[in-house]
């Protein structure tokens, strides 16, 4: 009796999974964060009850106010955002702002150089030659519209909210390669710093640094990093691996929590940096330089050779929050 409950139980279970999810495409695999695939690929929402938009309807007509942190891609209710006018096919598409997108896409722009990839440039003759012809250049030159179909974020759009050219990608880098030589970046490990004679590797430091700095002192207050600890870390290291104990250590410590980190750096003679802002990172519980870098005996120098370049002796949750610390069996 007991077999068959089970047995019906399953049946029900995968009959529910297909009615639900066997008309679905299959997801591609983007080997980035789970955090990034959520962001990319939000939970499918509920339908918004809106007008559909009708071909050469009026803009203004239909073009809801932008009130404060509004999402305006992907709701097809916001086109006077970018647009004077409604775009003709195949004609004029009335951009505002003389259609710099310096100042269409200036959520993105919010800083010189802070986007992913450069804009309003002039590629190459070389460049050029290896830009396929569905990457399209604007006057000759490179701008957001080369790489993204901004017209998709122009529509009504519940899932797949991303606007690549030619998407699906299996991975990111596999857009990038489309004019991008894939034997020029070769990926390196920035934490293997010393060469098979024992010498720091220069380039390994400017990974980080602005400058290759005497090893022999102590940089704590002026590390000359080229950026803060968190996004330089980032770059290669997930955010959600900092949610040690379902706590997100990417913040500013307690007075408390502060008071116990300086005695237990006293107590081990290392270091526990924080980042500019004062926030724990990566760095403060892990060195993120290889052993031998800095010198045996000094404080920054504590848990290069560690398992897993920790900074204190493990368990090293208890030493600043003071854990009770159960043994293993």
């Amino acid at each position: 009796m007991k077999r068959l409950i089970t047995l019906v139980v399953t049946l029900l279970l995968v009959g529910g999974c297909i009615g639900t999810e066997g008309t679905k495409r299959k997801e591609y695999v983007w080997p980035e964060s789970k955090e990034k695939i959520t962001r990319i690929h939000p939970p499918r929402q509920e339908p918004i009850a809106t007008e559909p938009s009708k071909p050469g309807s009026d803009l203004l007509s239909r073009t809801q106010e932008v009130i404060g942190a509004t999402e305006f891609h992907y709701t097809g209710k916001y086109c006077s955002q970018c647009h004077e006018k409604t775009p003709v096919k195949g004609g004029k598409i009335y951009l505002k702002y003389g259609g710099d997108y310096n100042l269409l896409c200036k959520c993105h722009l919010k800083t010189p150089n802070s986007y992913i990839h450069p804009t309003d440039i002039v590629p190459s003759d070389k460049k050029k030659t290896k830009i396929p012809a569905d990457l399209p250049l604007e006057k000759g030159k490179l701008t957001c519209l080369t790489c993204h179909d901004i017209y998709r974020q122009c529509q009504l759009r519940f899932e797949d909210k991303y606007s690549l050219r030619g998407m699906p990608y299996r991975k990111t880098t596999d857009f990038c390669f489309k004019c991008h030589d894939e034997s020029n970046y070769q990926m390196l490990n920035p934490h293997k710093q010393l060469d098979e004679k024992g010498n720091i590797i220069i380039d390994k430091c400017l990974y980080c640094h602005t400058e290759k700095l005497d090893v022999t002192s102590e940089h704590r207050d002026n590390p000359k990093l080229i950026g803060n600890l968190g996004p330089l870390c980032e770059r290669c290291h997930i955010r959600l691996a900092m949610r040690g104990g379902g706590f997100n250590h990417l913040a500013k410590p307690s007075a408390k929590t502060m008071a116990r980190i300086k005695q237990t750096e006293e107590r081990f003679g290392a270091v526990l940096p924080l980042d500019r802002d004062g926030k724990t990172t990566c760095a403060t519980c892990h060195n993120p330089h290889e052993k031998g870098v800095i010198p045996a005996g000094m404080p920054a120098a504590r848990g290069a050779g560690a398992p897993h370049r920790l900074r204190l002796p493990q368990p090293m949750c208890q030493w600043c929050h003071q854990m009770p610390i159960i043994p293993k069996e």
